[in-house]
């Protein structure tokens, strides 16, 4: 189980650490951000819901294809994925002083396991948990959730359908779109990448680069300054 805080002292350095770096480089501000909606900030909360609600709006519609489109609506699917998530913001462990990394990974792990589960229950016939990542059912952390919660939720996941950040998505070509998705937001290997889109795994780095530079230069200071080239 992950522990519900960390290390005084480690949550000292880091507070500092953030502090400053929130002044210079996104990924401290939403490291700050996770940390002060921990703490019950409803302004830090929000500013993290419009953050990171695109990226994963956009994994969404990728992977609710076929039948699963035609039932479910990418936006309600990211609202139960933030439902789960948000009683769990306590839990969440800094991995070399940042939130970012851990928070959308978990993010997409729920998202995953979710559809893991419809496709199972309407492609398949049949339920089955996954496995992969975050949580994917989450009803006693979705209990938790005040009212007044889900209704930002609601609101917010309706105003980013139309964020800056989805349209500059849309500019990208199919494949750099696809592969910023699966990289940046799903957590893919190259490998993985190229079994996906029929290509050698060689050239994804090069591509994944590419599509985050133009998603950079067109939107600063956005999530996706934090994603790391590897």
């Amino acid at each position: 189980m992950v522990p519900d805080a960390v290390d005084p002292r480690q949550e000292g350095e880091a507070g500092a650490g953030e502090r400053g770096a929130g002044r210079r480089d996104p990924a401290g501000l939403t490291s700050m951000h996770v940390r002060r909606a921990r703490e019950g900030d409803g302004a830090s909360l929000e500013w993290l819901i419009r953050r990171l609600t695109p990226p994963l709006l956009a994994s969404a519609r990728r992977q609710l294809q076929g039948k699963l489109r035609a039932l479910y609506d990418p936006e309600d699917l990211v609202h139960e994925v933030w439902l789960v998530a948000l009683p769990k913001l306590r839990e969440l462990p800094l991995r070399e002083g940042r939130y970012t990394p851990v928070l959308l990974k978990f993010l997409s792990g729920t998202l995953v396991n979710k559809v893991g589960n419809l496709l199972q229950k309407h492609v398949l016939g049949k339920v089955k948990r996954a496995q992969r990542g975050g949580e994917d059912g989450g009803t006693e952390a979705i209990a938790r959730v005040p009212d007044s919660v889900t209704g930002i939720l609601v609101r917010l996941i309706r105003s980013e359908t139309r964020s800056a950040v989805l349209e500059a998505l849309e500019e990208l070509s199919p494949q750099d779109r696809e592969v910023l998705v699966l990289r940046g937001v799903d957590g893919s290997s190259y490998k993985a990448i190229g079994a996906v889109l029929g290509v050698d795994p060689a050239v994804i780095p090069m591509r994944y680069k590419r599509a985050l530079e133009r998603l950079r230069k067109r939107l600063p200071g956005s999530v996706y300054e934090e994603l790391v080239e590897e």
